[in-house]
């Protein structure tokens, strides 16, 4: 019996008939195949079909409720391998009905209906669908279908994943080993230790030898359980809150296991204790891999510890399986980076900086990509030994990144910006992965901001990028010949325009900037609010600052310590809280100020507005001459 409903019986022949014909469905419908799937449909199915498809809520549920007992499980088998077959959009409605019903249909065949929409059409299927159809009071007592159990699980808020894990021990359900581990993975999620745990000992009482503590499920999720791990006590009292319960339930320390321990070790910053588990790991015969090393170096980069560093990529290029890892290439030039920087200030002699990370890169990758771009000129050539392998994106965007904070001309970023883009929309294999995010874009954007003659590439990069965006669309254009699609510019790129123009003192450009973000829908944030104070502060534009400063706490932001900062600049401070005073008390007609929301609908639907800054720009720098 289903808590508190009444399942429809069905003969145990039907339901395999009933399964078997739906998987025949899935695999038409997964194979795209038009196979003639024979179905029993009859004119009182048929009736039904149309009031489900004309008025679900009225005409279909008051039909539904009207037939008899007897009469619903015949109904309702044919009516959902139709809508499975010919109308799949149809069944979620279907289902949330049938299953608000006092005579509920039998559980394995909704959640049956649910895994055949999830997996061949996610869309149609939503949270609440889930979680009022597959809801813990109606779970069998006996013989539940572990799949219904799972899907709500893991699709479920808080409190409902908990009042599921009540129900199922309070009713003595049973619960196999898998579903326990999903009960784990969630428990997980939720930052709920204890409970994790509880489920983890109730599969090893359980004694199945495919979920032993020391098969790859149950490791798997307890090295997930390590990361919330922390140290506790104090003196030689400390100990791991989480692990040693796991050792206690018979889990082995194997290599994965213990690498997230030793990543935890590290994040205590005792690096003592880190060792002792990296002694430990050595003595138990755990051969380092990939992710031990990224500990390593994280762990060094973090001490500032070079000479540590250096050993680690020494013992990294002589393992092959290392060496090629575009992870551990990655975090090597990452880290090399983070070294210099500790050690050196790029300013002092960006040039030295920049060759010491190409003298890195060298050491890891091909240098073809670098050429291309012309970062390094094409009869550069690397010392005998370099590395083959092609670069990563994250290891090319750190090598374009620090090439572009440390060069000085202005005419070279615009250069190797245009080769960038020349790459990118060609569908360069190895650089136009990097328009797939807005990272490349943001620092291309800072070096123009350096130079006054950058603002105008400044404002063309933005409309690259919006270029590479289709008109009220939700998607991104795929690049050619590589499936990757553009990224459109971010909050932080659009930041990033606007503090061009306010370095270079362009108040009017870096308004019309704030104004385009409102057409493109790109909300202001923090970050973005600041720019603009900073930008009515430095022009002395009381009446707009206060109204930025108004619409900012409008909109739920709290001034913070860039906020105080940028009014240091007013002349007149007096003034700005006179006009604070005077928007609290009300609109006023002769204050001139108007609502951002307002002016943002009066401008014109052109990038020109900030060319007119450009041209002032350019104006007064000929006056100066």
């Amino acid at each position: 019996m289903e808590i508190g409903s009444r399942p429809l019986n069905v003969n145990p022949r039907k339901i395999h008939i009933w399964r078997a014909t739906r998987d025949k469905i899935f695999a038409a419908r997964l194979l795209q195949k038009s196979l003639r799937i024979p179905l029993e449909f009859n004119e009182a199915d048929n009736t039904l079909f149309e009031k489900l498809k004309a008025d679900p809520d009225n005409a279909f549920r008051n039909q539904w409720t009207s037939l008899l007992r007897h009469e619903k499980p015949f109904h309702w088998q044919r009516l959902s391998l139709w809508l499975l077959y010919h109308s799949p959009e149809l069944v979620p409605d279907f289902l949330r009905i049938t299953c608000q019903d006092t005579d509920k249909p039998k559980l394995i065949f909704v959640t049956d209906c649910i895994r055949f929409l999830l997996k061949l059409y996610p869309d149609v299927v939503d949270q609440s669908l889930i979680t009022s159809c597959l809801h813990p009071d109606n779970w069998p007592s006996h013989h539940l279908p572990q799949k219904a159990v799972r899907i709500y699980v893991e699709n479920s808020e808080r409190n409902a994943v908990y009042y599921a894990w009540s129900v199922a021990r309070k009713e003595k359900m049973v619960l196999t080993p898998e579903t326990l581990l999903c009960f784990v993975k969630r428990f997980t999620e939720l930052g709920d230790v204890d409970s994790a745990i509880e489920a983890i000992r109730m599969v090893q009482t359980m004694e199945n030898p495919e979920f032993s503590m020391d098969s790859e499920a149950v490791l798997r999720h307890c090295c997930k359980l390590l990361t919330l791990d922390s140290v506790v006590g104090a003196g030689s009292e400390r100990n791991f809150r989480i692990l040693p319960k796991l050792l206690e339930l018979g889990v082995q320390p194997t290599r994965d296991l213990m690498n997230v321990v030793l990543s935890n070790a590290y994040k205590t910053g005792d690096s003592q204790l880190g060792q002792d588990i990296l002694n430990y790991m050595q003595a138990q015969g755990l051969k380092p891999d990939s992710y031990t090393y990224l500990t390593l170096l994280t762990n060094a980069v973090g001490a500032g510890d070079s000479q540590r560093l250096e050993a680690l990529l020494q013992e990294i290029q002589v393992k092959e399986e290392l060496h090629r890892n575009p992870w551990i290439m990655s975090k090597v030039l990452h880290a090399h980076f983070l070294s210099m920087i500790k050690e050196n200030d790029f300013s002092d002699d960006p040039n030295a900086f920049f060759y010491s990370m190409l003298a890195m890169y060298n050491r890891l990758h091909d240098i073809t990509p670098l050429k291309e771009l012309s970062v390094v000129p094409y009869h550069y050539t690397p010392p005998s030994g370099s590395g083959d392998s092609p670069p990563s994106v994250v290891a090319l965007y750190i090598v374009i990144s620090t090439y572009l904070r440390c060069v000085k001309s202005i005419v070279n970023v615009e250069h190797v910006y245009s080769r960038f883009r020349q790459l990118v929309l060609e569908g360069h294999g190895t650089i136009a992965p990097l328009a797939a995010t807005d990272h490349t874009y943001n620092e291309f954007l800072v070096a123009f901001r350096n130079d006054p003659r950058g603002l105008r590439p400044a404002v063309r990069l933005v409309e690259d990028m919006l270029s590479s965006v289709p008109k009220d669309a939700h998607i991104t254009k795929k690049i050619a010949r590589i499936e990757v699609e553009h990224a459109p510019p971010s909050s932080q790129t659009w930041n990033i325009l606007m503090s061009c123009f306010v370095f270079n003192r362009q108040p009017h450009a870096a308004d019309k900037v704030k104004a385009m973000m409102g057409k493109h829908g790109v909300p202001c944030l923090i970050d973005t609010w600041n720019m603009i104070i900073n930008n009515h502060a430095n022009s002395q534009n009381v009446p707009a600052l206060a109204q930025a400063i108004k619409q900012m706490e409008l909109e739920g932001f709290t001034p913070d310590k860039y906020t105080h900062n940028s009014l240091r600049f007013l002349r007149d401070p007096e003034r700005l809280w006179a006009a604070v005073e005077e928007l609290d008390q009300g609109p006023d007609s002769d204050s001139g100020v108007e609502p951002s929301s307002q002016a943002a609908t009066k401008e014109p639907d052109s990038v020109s507005l900030l060319d007119q800054g450009l041209q002032r720009l350019k104006d007064s720098m000929k006056a100066k001459t």
